[in-house]
């Protein structure tokens, strides 16, 4: 029995200088601990944002970099006139971009779920319709979106399922129930 009196009694010391040396420290800073405590905050909210910062960074650098062929200012004649015609192959394992009508589609289906959210006190609590918004924010369209994008250029157009979609139309096919739920849930939400 008084084995368990020991842990207990560890223990309370270990409370007893841990609360001693947060007072020092308070003790210590006088009246300028709340200013401590702001900056803690601040540090912890600049720490917790960062990755998705970079991750945002990563992605606009990813899209927006697209070098091309250029011809020198130096060289003129037929040399120069063919270089510049001649544009390198794209690379077999380059990642497919995503076609303008199906960008068109992504945009306003988050132009959706911006709008619904805006409304998200007019849904009722433990709202399955609320949940699903949410989900096709932070998942549903995003997942969607970065698996067309993972698969290799060469295999966008060739068929994917036993009907003869291409991962294409399965996007396409993907977006539409997406936009179609959106629907109704803005339609049920009136």
């Amino acid at each position: 029995m008084w084995l368990l009196f020991i842990p207990l009694l560890i223990l309370a010391g270990l409370i007893l200088m841990g609360s001693a040396l947060v007072g020092a420290v308070f003790g210590l800073l006088g009246p300028a601990w709340p200013l401590v405590l702001i900056a803690v905050g601040a540090w912890m909210f600049w720490r917790e944002d960062r990755p998705r910062r970079q991750q945002q960074y990563g992605r606009a650098v990813a899209t927006c970099a697209k070098p091309g062929p250029r011809a020198s200012a130096k060289q003129s004649g037929p040399v120069a006139s063919v270089k510049s015609e001649v544009k390198p192959a794209p690379p077999q394992n380059a990642k497919p971009e995503l076609p303008i009508d199906v960008q068109v589609k992504v945009e306003q289906i988050r132009r959706k779920v911006d709008v619904l959210l805006g409304f998200a006190d007019r849904f009722p609590p433990f709202s399955q319709d609320l949940f699903l918004v949410r989900q096709t924010a932070s998942d549903y369209l995003p997942r969607t979106i970065d698996t067309f994008l993972g698969l290799p250029r060469d295999s966008v157009d060739k068929p994917l399922t036993a009907e003869g979609k291409t991962p294409l139309q399965e996007l396409k096919t993907q977006l539409d129930l997406l936009d179609a739920k959106l629907d109704e849930i803005a339609q049920a939400l009136q």
